[in-house]
């Protein structure tokens, strides 16, 4: 799926995310994020990296131009934090569920940062909440203990970094990168009996069977799980 796939992104919003990655001498790699307003309509109380939606003054509508904008604007609008001529190294594009009532196709962008970079980056306070740099390996330790909620997204972005596949976050070709990842979502009973929402991702065997709008798994996707069940508060692997 391109974006020359006007029907089928109909009502579809374009958007970026950065993942500022702050090298330490000592130590792994730190991310920073953000805590979205509990009021916000999309994602709510969720645990996100810095990005927001394409705005039309970003540039031409769906060129890299105009992501590449949006990704440097939202970083400084969300973080505090100026990016100017920064290589930014788009490396996966999320395409949200066609059950959800607001769809985005989020383009990932890497920011390298050195050690001590943007010591002052802060929540906007307004959108986001409670910024924060920490490792990878310390967010998804707060996530197990239900301490955050993240996103299908961004947590499979942090299983990523938090180990030696953040290696292969660079240098994937931009034909592939167009292939959105585009989970399904499947309402299934829980122990209890009650509803309970999984989210399945293209690579997963019953993906083609599920209804809703689907794509061919990319095969950046490999290393993923497979499922993620909303159980309470947080997303869990299923």
């Amino acid at each position: 799926m391109t974006l020359t796939d006007s029907g089928r992104l109909a009502g579809v919003r374009l958007a970026a995310t950065v993942v500022l990655l702050r090298e330490r001498a000592a130590g792994d790699p730190q991310v920073f994020m953000l805590r979205r307003s509990a009021r916000s309509p999309f994602m709510p109380d969720t645990l996100v990296f810095p990005g927001g939606a394409v705005d039309p003054g970003d540039g031409p509508e769906g060129s890299d131009a105009a992501f590449d904008a949006a990704a440097r604007r939202e970083c400084r609008e969300e973080a505090g934090v100026a990016l100017d001529g920064r290589e930014l190294h788009w490396f996966d594009t999320w395409l949200t569920p066609a059950a959800e009532p607001r769809r985005y196709l989020a383009r990932f962008y890497l920011a390298r940062l050195a050690e001590g970079e943007a010591e002052d980056a802060a929540a906007d306070g307004h959108e986001t909440h409670e910024g924060r740099w920490a490792t990878p390996a310390e967010i998804l330790a707060a996530w197990g203990r239900e301490e955050v909620d993240l996103p299908p997204p961004t947590l499979c972005t942090l299983m990523r970094l938090a180990d030696e596949r953040r290696a292969g976050l660079i240098g994937l070709p931009a034909a592939a990168l167009h292939e959105p990842i585009l989970p399904k979502g499947l309402l299934q009973p829980d122990a209890a009996g009650e509803a309970q929402l999984v989210v399945v991702l293209p690579h997963d065997p019953a993906y083609p069977d599920l209804p809703g709008d689907g794509v061919p798994a990319p095969a950046r996707v490999a290393d993923l799980p497979h499922r993620l069940v909303r159980a309470g508060r947080t997303w869990r692997l299923c």
